[in-house]
């Protein structure tokens, strides 16, 4: 698969996750959690977690080998990669809304920004384990 093909795949997962993400968030805050926005951010974060892996396992990286030991491996990185996600989503949504008082909608855009780019280089390098410059990657 190139590298091209490969960051199309990750965006079109990227976005529907993201959707689902933002989704959860606007309905957590509206719906008058006593978490607050940054608690609500933090939850659909969590709870957008097993879809993000599926997704991502199917559509962005099919080319995975994940076979037997490899298969739990994998999840648990995508877990901690995520976790470190979700310490960048819950500051950025501090930083908005604690910070500079503005809307949260303005903390979903920010995470939207931040995450992805962190992502994909390590599910690729790190969770999925895909070579960058053998013949995987550009055949």
């Amino acid at each position: 698969m190139i590298l091209f093909e490969r960051i199309l795949r990750y965006g079109i997962s990227g976005c529907l996750v993201s959707v689902v993400f933002s989704g959860l968030v606007v309905v957590l805050v509206r719906g008058g959690a006593a978490i607050g926005s940054v608690g609500d951010s933090m939850l659909a974060f969590c709870l957008v977690q097993p879809i993000g892996y599926l997704t991502h396992c199917t559509i962005t990286y099919p080319d995975a080998s994940l076979e037997g030991a490899q298969k739990p491996r994998s999840w648990m990185r995508f877990l901690l990669t995520n976790a470190l996600g979700l310490a960048v989503t819950a500051a950025a949504m501090a930083l908005v809304t604690h910070v500079y008082h503005a809307s949260y909608l303005w903390g979903i855009a920010l995470t939207w920004v931040l995450i992805p780019a962190m992502n994909f280089v390590l599910y690729l390098t790190w969770v999925f384990k895909i070579r960058l410059w053998g013949q995987r990657m550009f055949s």
